[in-house]
């Protein structure tokens, strides 16, 4: 009998947010080792593109990332049963996780870890989410028609895009300036 891995419907409609809509509709379900190693192949690949599409200034992060996903590209090349593929995956995106909290991680030589300066990695750089205007702009679009901004009289999604994309032909700083002025409070409890 050959290996086979169940996958719910949760994890299909995580693939069809990564891969496009209905792209995997009807996915869930039993899959044997062959179809388990293609979508993993897509998947670590698509982490790849993302990840060099958004990490920016910081080509020894992008590095260290890239040696991970290659340890993952030799275990889908090799005859890896998918216990050994899902451990090696799992693994992998643990150390991933921890690189972009800011270093690689190496407790090996301490005993316990009982200190908060025990857990920080951020001796080489610090994970900072930082917006531009641009961001905010979707940001707040993605609030429209909901509560507060229903409340504050916040024009709906499309009316906010034709405002944007029309009126101020997409230009952000224009549109944020607007937004400060007519929603002041709406935009300091967002920003």
């Amino acid at each position: 009998m050959s290996e086979t891995i169940y996958l719910d419907v949760g994890f299909e409609n995580f693939l069809n947010h990564v891969f496009g809509r209905d792209r995997y509709h009807g996915f869930a379900g039993n899959h044997e080792k062959t179809s388990w190693k293609k979508t993993l192949t897509k998947l670590f690949n698509s982490f790849e593109k993302h990840m060099k599409a958004n990490i920016q200034d910081d080509p020894e992060q992008v590095r260290n990332i890239e040696q991970d996903l290659e340890l993952i590209r030799g275990a889908l090349n090799r005859n890896k049963s998918i216990n050994e593929l899902n451990v090696i995956s799992i693994r992998v995106l643990f150390e991933i996780c921890f690189q972009l909290l800011g270093d690689e991680i190496d407790h090996t030589n301490r005993r316990i870890l009982n200190r908060t300066s025990h857990y920080k990695l951020n001796k080489k750089r610090t994970l900072v989410y930082h917006s531009d205007n641009y961001q905010k702009f979707w940001m707040l679009h993605q609030r429209a028609g909901t509560g507060q901004f229903l409340d504050a009289g916040v024009p709906n999604k499309i009316e906010l895009e034709d405002f944007f994309f029309n009126e101020l032909n997409s230009n952000a700083d224009k549109f944020i300036v607007w937004f400060k002025d007519k929603y002041p409070n709406l935009y300091l409890e967002m920003f």
